[in-house]
């Protein structure tokens, strides 16, 4: 995997949150949309929150691991919770290609399929140039968004619908260990490491789509009355109302977000381990 920290992290480290000022500039501007893309809009920008409290919850499953013993792991939980990761990263996917719909012109949109698999190939093969960023790491990462999809799919053929399928879902301890190879469309060592690849890659490919989004819509609103910007995660202390610094350490108008101490560290710890697999393979 590719490293794509300078895609969704700033230059001082800090996580960027894409979407963070869309549904404002909509309002602000008068411009309407969907009932389904406003929902849309709203999970896509709140995803970094979501995000951290799953890493919270599955953290806390690891950190009662140990070696010689299960004991003190809630299995049953944890599971649940594997799977409510995925689903949630799935469903993620399909606000996401809602949204990229929305931000194209009228006659295109409507061109465009609806779900993110088939969205991406249509993406890439009429409407964004090869060269552009967003498309490029939708290319080297296309396998990737197929196997997960498979995986997304077993989760709800085995747990909801009882379909048959000829893939069958991997045993409880397959998913608690991320596969550790055995599956090929579970990649990494351990669950920290397969979580974090897959925080990684959703951040990177949130923050192009955003940059996408954001160039596209402000292309048909050049007198907006306010600029469309991706937020910046800061910490709970770093957020200083008081400050009378004469550099400004964000953009004017940038949205500055934070959420709670655990689910921050929680999910920079997930967030470490697939970093560290992409500069590992870079």
């Amino acid at each position: 995997m590719p490293d794509y920290r300078t895609i969704y992290r700033t230059d001082d480290g800090h996580l960027r949150v894409p979407f963070a000022s869309l549904g404002t500039f909509l309002r602000v501007e008068g411009l309407q949309v969907s009932v389904a893309e406003a929902r849309a809009i709203e999970n896509v920008a709140t995803f970094v929150f979501s995000a951290g409290i799953l890493s919270r919850r599955l953290k806390e499953y690891i950190d009662a691991y140990r070696e010689e013993s299960w004991v003190d792991v809630p299995i049953y939980d944890l599971f649940l919770d594997a799977q409510g990761f995925f689903l949630f990263v799935q469903q993620f996917l399909e606000d996401l290609a809602l949204i990229i719909r929305m931000s194209l012109p009228h006659k295109q949109r409507h061109q465009m399929p609806a779900a993110f698999s088939h969205l991406i190939r249509r993406l890439c093969g009429r409407v964004l140039p090869t060269d552009t960023p967003l498309a490029q790491f939708l290319s080297a990462e296309q396998t990737w968004f197929d196997e997960i999809k498979d995986l997304r799919d077993d989760i709800l053929h085995r747990t909801a619908f009882g379909q048959k399928r000829s893939a069958m879902f991997p045993d409880l301890i397959d998913v608690l260990r991320a596969g550790g190879g055995q599956q090929h469309f579970v990649r990494g060592a351990d669950l920290r490491t397969y979580v974090g690849g897959v925080l990684v890659r959703i951040f990177a490919l949130a923050c192009l789509a955003d940059e996408f989004v954001r160039t596209t819509i402000a292309a048909r609103h050049p007198n907006a009355r306010m600029p469309l910007r991706g937020g910046i995660l800061l910490a709970p202390g770093e957020i200083d109302l008081s400050t009378n610094d004469r550099v400004a350490r964000f953009g004017l108008g940038t949205p500055l977000v934070s959420m709670g101490t655990e689910s921050q560290s929680a999910l920079e710890f997930f967030m470490e381990a697939g970093e560290a697999c992409g500069a590992e393979g870079s």
